[in-house]
């Protein structure tokens, strides 16, 4: 018997569709080479947050320069991302992005949209849940998936609750998958 992940807030329960374990970075190459509009979204939490020798900006910024991607901050990031010198990332309030993305005619801030899949990670997690629940049931028009380390359930595809090393383990394969890394 296969078990489902546990929401990591055991309260967020989303009904009888939730996201599917992502444990293995290669059942992502199909969505991800599929996504002609990807759009990586990154909060606050993403700044202290410590991969390798860098910081999960670092990682955001190696993402999406491998996809291509433009990069919405939330919470603060853009800072973060302005002291890199990366001119890819807008900021936006998150809970003005969720209803945006409703929208499948949206064109984002920087005018390249539409997008049809979203990547998120570093907000907090009962925010994370609140806007992938709104892309979940209103945007429908969006492949969604959640890059955090805990479970998401409102998502196409995220992360089991997994212990820290494997988890950056895991996003160092992904970044490898779409070309990108060392």
């Amino acid at each position: 018997m296969v078990m489902r992940p546990v929401p990591w807030q055991t309260g967020e329960i989303c009904g009888p569709d939730s996201a599917k374990s992502l444990t293995k970075p290669e059942v992502l190459k199909r969505d991800l080479s599929k996504a002609k509009k990807p759009l990586l979204i990154v909060g606050s939490e993403a700044v202290t947050e410590k991969h390798g020798t860098g910081d999960m900006i670092d990682y955001a910024i190696a993402l999406s320069n491998a996809m291509k991607m433009p990069v919405i901050a939330t919470g603060g990031a853009i800072k973060a991302f302005l002291e890199k010198d990366f001119e890819n990332a807008r900021s936006m309030g998150a809970m003005e992005l969720a209803l945006r993305l409703q929208d499948p005619d949206w064109v984002g801030p920087s005018g390249t949209g539409p997008y049809d899949m979203v990547i998120i990670y570093g907000l907090p997690y009962y925010m994370q849940w609140t806007l992938l629940s709104s892309v979940m049931n209103f945007g429908t028009h969006l492949t969604a998936i959640a890059l955090g380390r805990h479970y998401q359930p409102h998502a196409k595809w995220s992360f089991p609750n997994m212990k820290e090393k494997q988890y950056h383990a895991v996003l160092d394969e992904i970044l490898k998958l779409v070309g990108g890394g060392k």
